[in-house]
Formats: C-alpha cells, structure tokens, sequence
C-alpha cells in the first residue's frame, strides 16, 4: 500500500514529474506535438489567412493566431502523455509502482507538473515567435499570465487524455481525441471571428475552451475583454481536472485487466 499524506503526494509526486521530464527529453515525438506542428501551423496561418482575417476582424490576425497557436502546442502535446501512459502501463510499470510504498495520486500528479513544465516552455517559445513576427502584449508584465492560460486549458486537457489513457486498449483511443481537439481548433475563436459561424453555432463556439483560452489571451494584447474569459477558463480547467482527473486516479489505482 502506498503511502499517505499531502507530503507524501507532493514529494513523490514532483520524483514522477522529474523522471518523466527526463525521458521526454528524448522523445524527439514531444517536441513535434507541442512545438514544431504548432509552429508550422502559426506560420502557415499568419502567410495564407492572415490579410483576409486582418480585414475580417478590423486587427492584426497575430492577435488571434498566436494565442491559438500556442494553445494547440499544449493540447497536442499533451496526447504524448497519454501514448507515455499507455506504454508503462504496458511493460508493467504502473503495476511495479502500485507494489511500491508510494502515494496513489504520484503517477497523475507527477505526470499534470511535467505537463505544466512542458506547458510553460511551449508559451513562452509561442510568445518568442509571436515577438519575431510583430506579436506585442498591452504590458510586458502580462507575459506571466499570457504563459499561464495555455497552461491552465493544458492542465484540464491533460487529465482528460489521461482518464481516456487508462481505460483505453490501445493508442486508437488516443487517436480519436487527436480528431476530437483538431474539431476544437476550427471550431474556435482562434481560427475565425465569431460572426463567421453560423448563428446556431456561435454560443458553442463562444464557450468552447480554446476559446475561452484565445480571448484571453487576445484580451491581454488589448483587443477585448480579459477577467470574463479568463474565469470561463478556470471554470472548464477545475471543471476538467477534478472529473477526469479522479477517473485517471482511480485507474491508475487499480490493478490492470488483461485485455484479449
């Protein structure tokens, strides 16, 4: 039986997160889901869209593809913890791990502070970019929480692709949420103004997490609001982290099925 207690938790925990940020270190595979495939993404918008979207919307189309881009590097990338998951949970790890003396929440917990390492890293890159091609907050005070919102949307993405890690066969399921989140790209304030989407769609859209996350983030460039949906995104990553969060722990915590 593992051992109990926030200190417990916390301490094993943060020996996860290291252990999994030394591994992703190697993994050549991260770097293309959170980074390159972004990047790629923001240039290919800013060179094909971005007079159309300037005219559209009356603004630089930065405003809209940076924040966009960025949090498409943390929601990718984090279908990486999911393949990581699968892969321990596989060659027997996990179960090496509940034979421990360590605490049932680590292997989340360790896994959610890697991401959030990760996360920090992928904005502040997106932030540097975006700087290189004329991207510029309202403030530089604001970097620290135009870097913070990817990582509270990546946070509650995170535990979803981690409750669907643990109950999947195999990495098909992983796959489906890959679909499933390109859907939430197009479907985003990011990719096009509101007004574009058909009416019927528009309360959708408005209220989808990306975005919440790219008005944000907009917001913080001055061109819109910043508190109303910045509490829509600490709503959905609460929301997101306490649901799937608790169904990864407990499949974590229990021994595996053997699977035909």
């Amino acid at each position: 039986m593992g051992e109990t207690g926030a200190r417990a938790a916390f301490a094993h925990g943060a020996l996860q997160a290291q252990r999994l940020l030394r591994r992703w270190w190697r993994t050549p595979t991260i770097y293309m889901q959170a980074l390159v495939f972004p990047v790629f993404l923001l240039l290919v918008f800013r060179t094909v869209f971005g007079d159309t979207m300037a005219a559209a919307s009356g603004g630089d189309s930065l405003n809209r593809y940076v924040p966009l881009a960025a949090l498409v590097g943390t929601v990718f990338g984090g279908v990486g913890i999911g393949v990581s998951l699968l892969l321990e949970r596989d060659s027997g790890l996990l179960d090496r791990f509940r034979a421990m003396p360590v605490h049932r929440t680590s292997p989340l917990t360790g896994r959610l502070g890697a991401e959030v390492a990760r996360m920090l890293v992928t904005a502040l890159v997106f932030a540097a970019v975006g700087y290189a091609l004329g991207f510029r907050l309202r403030h530089a005070a604001l970097l620290p929480l135009f870097a913070a919102v990817p990582v509270l949307v990546g946070i509650g993405f995170s535990s979803l692709v981690c409750a669907v890690a643990v109950r999947a066969r195999n990495v098909s399921a992983l796959s489906g949420l890959a679909v499933l989140f390109l859907l939430m790209l197009f479907f985003s304030t990011g990719f096009a103004p509101l007004e574009s989407y058909p009416h019927a769609l528009r309360p959708v859209v408005h209220a989808l997490p990306l975005s919440c996350g790219v008005d944000t983030m907009r917001g913080l460039t001055g061109s819109g609001a910043v508190l109303a949906p910045l509490l829509r995104v600490l709503a959905w990553s609460a929301a997101m982290t306490a649901a799937f969060g608790t169904v990864a722990v407990r499949g974590l915590s229990s021994p595996r099925r053997h699977r035909a």
